[in-house]
């Protein structure tokens, strides 16, 4: 059986589970298409793209790539935000590029000290670590920024009883940076017990024993925590910063 023909038999499992929620009324059929002809595209696209670029590797095309792919994030993540605030791309891109950028080089040595500079080992693993920052930092601003405006008027008699503005905010910067983290570590916390992760059945499906995928799996899961937790962290006090004046007093409304 030729990987085509198992996609298009995979393709038929969402098909049928389309056709289930037309027949029910359960009105996920459109989302379920959608979704899976964005994933077709999205992926055939990348796997074309990455062919062309494996073949012609070079430390320009590679940072080239890693830069594209970081402004993509930051550009996903900013527009997930209800509340926004001016310069807010440039902020997620900065904390995108300083918490991720400095990882994916350590990792790739981690993961392979011989190559660890080639595109094979660094994409793939700054597209993991992005993939799940995207997510934490686009949760974090989001709570973060709605919960500032929604609370105004306790964080305004902090500011009067002398407060600084960090101390203001301090119990809302705390729960969206909570917030944030807890899909990595409900995933950290059921990995190998409830879940075989994808990367280590990726391993294992290739060749690779299933130990050294396991230990490959728990650098892999470090650094995404890691790079999760510093990127939000920076994003959120940036945002903290665009939210009160150099005297500070808020400018939110």
């Amino acid at each position: 059986m030729t990987q085509i023909t198992s996609v298009i038999i995979s393709t038929f499992l969402i098909l049928g589970c389309a056709l289930i929620s037309w027949w029910q009324g359960h009105r996920l059929e459109k989302d379920l298409i959608l979704s899976s002809g964005r994933v077709i595209l999205q992926l055939s696209l990348l796997g074309v793209i990455l062919s062309w670029l494996f073949q012609h590797t070079s430390p320009g095309f590679t940072l080239l790539a890693a830069t594209v792919m970081t402004i993509n994030s930051a550009l996903h993540s900013s527009t997930r935000v209800r509340a926004r605030y001016p310069g807010i791309f440039l902020d997620h891109l900065m904390a995108t590029t300083i918490a991720l950028w400095p990882l994916a080089f350590l990792g790739a040595q981690l993961v392979d000290r011989n190559q660890w500079w080639r595109m094979e080992v660094l994409l793939p693993l700054i597209g993991m670590m992005l993939g799940n920052t995207l997510n934490g930092l686009s949760l974090g601003i989001d709570h973060f920024t709605h919960e500032i405006r929604e609370k105004k008027d306790e964080v305004l008699t902090l500011l009067s009883l002398g407060a600084t503005t960090k101390e203001s905010s301090l119990s809302i910067f705390r729960r969206s940076l909570k917030l944030s983290l807890t899909p990595t570590i409900n995933s950290m916390l059921s990995m190998g017990i409830v879940s075989i992760p994808g990367m280590m059945t990726g391993q294992i499906l290739a060749g690779s024993s299933p130990m050294e995928a396991a230990l490959t799996q728990i650098i892999v899961m470090f650094l995404i925590a890691t790079g999760t937790y510093l990127g939000t962290m920076f994003g959120l006090k940036l945002a903290q910063r665009k939210l009160f004046n150099i005297e500070g007093q808020p400018c939110f409304e």
